[in-house]
């Protein structure tokens, strides 16, 4: 997989600045490119994502909810002598039924999409979300599971997923994953008074969070390496992570408020919000407390707007 590394710094400008040539973005294609989309299949392993372009004649005159029936049916049903594209979702995973709604899509699978593994439950998610925000006023996409919202393997709520979920993706003519990459989380020195990086390889072959819900999951579980210190309690639980406009709301639980951490509420609060800065596509993060932003914590820290990175706690 080290060949998804190649190009890197351009190949992942690109899939950011790619919203008026893919059409990621949702928001209008050109005139020339309102036909094309570009459809997203497994390869022959079902461990990485081509792409395709397709073009649908007059798409301007479908109803949206036609269009993107007609994306998912190009992207779930390849013709079976194609060998170079695959479909990304296993023949044993049913569709039970889909909704549209205020630009965004539900599409609620059979339980069988749990017995996917993690590469191959990435590379659908992905595909699928890629694939359809390219439809006119589609800004995001949900999945659920008879039913029930999709959760990752701790139990967190995956949420809405946009095209900055996918921000690992890469774009080049032999693949699109992307399987590693190095997030740098922010624990407490020795004293409790600063924060310290931490390097932390993230590798989708073994996780099937996000890169937000890993950071947040692992300054929970305290850090693995000396002289780097807990800044949370593991008592904490997180109920949902999304990142939407640039901006990451974290979830938590009422344990949020009443966890005993050992140090100050400003350097817990900015090991998390610095921590997820650090990702290329968030610039703040707002607080939740049980889906409540009107946050205070311990009734002296005010968490009610979100807040950006704050570098002069880090220890130089």
């Amino acid at each position: 997989m080290k060949k998804f590394k190649t190009f890197l710094s351009f190949i992942l400008i690109l899939l950011i600045s790619a919203v008026s040539v893919l059409g990621f973005s949702g928001c209008g294609k050109t005139v020339e490119d309102e036909d094309r989309f570009m459809v997203y299949y497994a390869n022959k392993e079902a461990d990485d994502i081509i792409y395709k372009e397709q073009v649908i004649e007059d798409s301007a005159s479908f109803e949206q909810v036609d269009l993107i029936q007609l994306l998912l049916d190009k992207l779930f049903n390849v013709d079976p002598e194609e060998t170079s594209y695959y479909s990304v979702k296993p023949s044993g995973v049913t569709v039970n039924g889909m909704i549209v709604k205020d630009g965004e899509v539900t599409i609620d699978f059979s339980s069988d999409y749990l017995k996917m593994s993690n590469v191959r439950e990435i590379i659908m998610r992905a595909s699928i979300v890629l694939t359809l925000i390219q439809v006119n006023g589609i800004t995001g996409v949900s999945f659920t599971i008879d039913g029930e919202p999709l959760t990752d393997n701790n139990g967190t709520l995956i949420g809405m997923m946009t095209k900055e979920r996918f921000v690992d993706v890469l774009l080049n003519d032999e693949g699109m994953l992307k399987q590693e990459s190095d997030l740098t989380i922010y624990f407490a020195n020795e004293t409790g008074e600063s924060l310290v990086p931490v390097v932390y390889g993230f590798t989708i072959d073994n996780s099937s969070s996000s890169m937000e819900e890993y950071i947040v999951s692992q300054l929970i579980a305290g850090p693995k390496t000396k002289d780097a210190y807990a800044t949370m309690s593991k008592d904490v639980k997180v109920l949902s992570i999304t990142t939407s406009d640039k901006i990451c709301y974290v979830n938590f639980s009422s344990s949020f408020l009443s966890q005993n951490q050992t140090v100050s509420d400003e350097l817990m609060v900015y090991s998390i919000v610095n921590s997820l800065c650090q990702l290329p596509y968030v610039n703040a993060v707002q607080f939740m407390v049980e889906s409540e932003s009107d946050v205070m914590l311990h009734k002296t820290f005010d968490l009610s707007q979100p807040l950006r990175r704050k570098t002069d706690l880090i220890y130089k």
